[in-house]
């Protein structure tokens, strides 16, 4: 009997598994674990991956598991065809060919352009954009306040403040909105507070009570604030006097704990335990918390200071994830520059002292030689 060999099982042809057949939410589940930084270069993937990136499930998804980047948000005026009309558009601080470069925020709505927002402040709120008041030269103020989901890009209308309000200033302290100036009778309007939970607005006490002798608050372009340490902070130089407001007791209180802090005339910014700004065309640090302290000019920004032009003007000092940003333009004639410098900072003890070592990551141009009629009007930093 012949003996027919066994002929051998058809080999088993490999499998390949396509981005298609797994499912959306084990996608979500990974894409939400990377840095939002590679969202833009992820979305030229396929179009499903465009969705999803798109859609608010990836932003749910990344709040769940507490994964967060740092992005800081540009709002620029930008001209129209009209001299007398301009309108607004955010965008993102990010990186093209290696250089900073600013990349268009897009929104699913019609209103990419925000002309009501003219001389409106902004306030970051977590993953949100608090856009407050406003009115052109020619219009009356507004009481409105829009909000910006960064998440989502999208728009929504929040409670109206009690107090119409144009040139303010906002600053976020314990879930609250503190809204500043801005307003007529400024004596009995100058601030209110927004609660984030309750989602209404109070005015601040209308005057400060010093030494048993009232002080009116201060005008518009003569007040900074900052918040450190749990309060808000007002800066007047008129007469060199600092305020704080304590949110506990709901009152102001002369403050003296900021000797050595010379006048404030520009912007600044808190990083950490220390205040930012900018003495003498230089930028200084001061520690509150030191009594003997004073303002001392931060190490290594020679380069910096290089690609400045003489007719500069510093416009923001922002704090994006510990990392200091200096924003500055140039205007010659009827052309301006805008330029932008990241520097990571770093705290040194020396035998004379305590020392702020800057580094400069990056010193680029954003803006070269457009209308002198652009203008940054925020600069703001957003978890995202």
């Amino acid at each position: 009997m012949a003996n027919n060999p066994i002929a051998p099982p058809p080999s088993a042809k490999k499998r390949k598994t396509s981005l298609s057949s797994i499912p959306d939410d084990v996608i979500v589940n990974v894409l939400a674990r990377i840095s939002k930084s590679h969202y833009r270069s992820l979305c030229l993937v396929s179009k499903n991956f465009y969705s999803l990136l798109s859609s608010p499930d990836i932003y749910f998804a990344r709040s769940l598991i507490g994964t967060t980047d740092v992005h800081l948000y540009v709002c620029l005026r930008l001209p129209t065809p009209s001299p007398t009309s301009h309108h607004h558009r955010w965008f993102n601080l990010g990186y093209r060919q290696g250089q900073l470069s600013l990349v268009p925020v897009r929104t699913p709505s019609s209103s990419l352009y925000s002309p009501d927002r003219l001389n409106s402040t902004s306030v970051a709120v977590h993953s949100e954009i608090y856009q407050i008041g406003g009115g052109s030269n020619e219009e009356k103020r507004t009481r409105a306040v829009r909000v910006l989901d960064c998440r989502s890009r999208t728009w929504r209308p929040a409670p109206d403040m009690k107090v119409a309000r144009k040139h303010a200033r906002s600053y976020f302290l314990d879930d609250k909105i503190y809204v500043t100036g801005g307003c007529t009778r400024r004596e009995e309007n100058w601030g209110e507070v927004f609660d984030i939970k309750t989602q209404k607005w109070k005015p601040l006490p209308k005057s400060m009570i010093i030494g048993g002798l009232w002080s009116w608050p201060p005008s518009d372009h003569d007040h900074k604030g900052v918040v450190y340490g749990g309060r808000l902070y007002a800066f007047t130089s008129m007469n060199n006097n600092n305020y704080a407001y304590d949110p506990k007791e709901e009152r102001w209180v002369q403050e003296a704990g900021f000797v050595g802090l010379g006048p404030i005339t520009g912007p600044l910014c808190v990083i950490g335990n220390e205040i930012f700004a900018e003495h003498d065309r230089k930028y200084t640090w001061y520690n509150p918390r030191n009594g003997n302290g004073k303002q001392q000019v931060i190490d290594g920004l020679n380069d910096v200071y290089k690609k400045r032009a003489n007719n500069y003007r510093t416009i923001q000092l922002v704090n994006h994830g510990g990392k200091l940003v200096i924003i500055w333009n140039e205007t010659r004639r009827k052309r301006k520059r805008l330029w932008c410098a990241v520097i990571s900072l770093e705290e040194r003890s020396t035998p004379l002292g305590t020392r702020m070592r800057g580094k400069v990551e990056r010193c680029d141009l954003l803006l070269d030689s457009v209308h002198k009629s652009y203008m940054l009007s925020s600069c703001l930093s957003v978890l995202v």
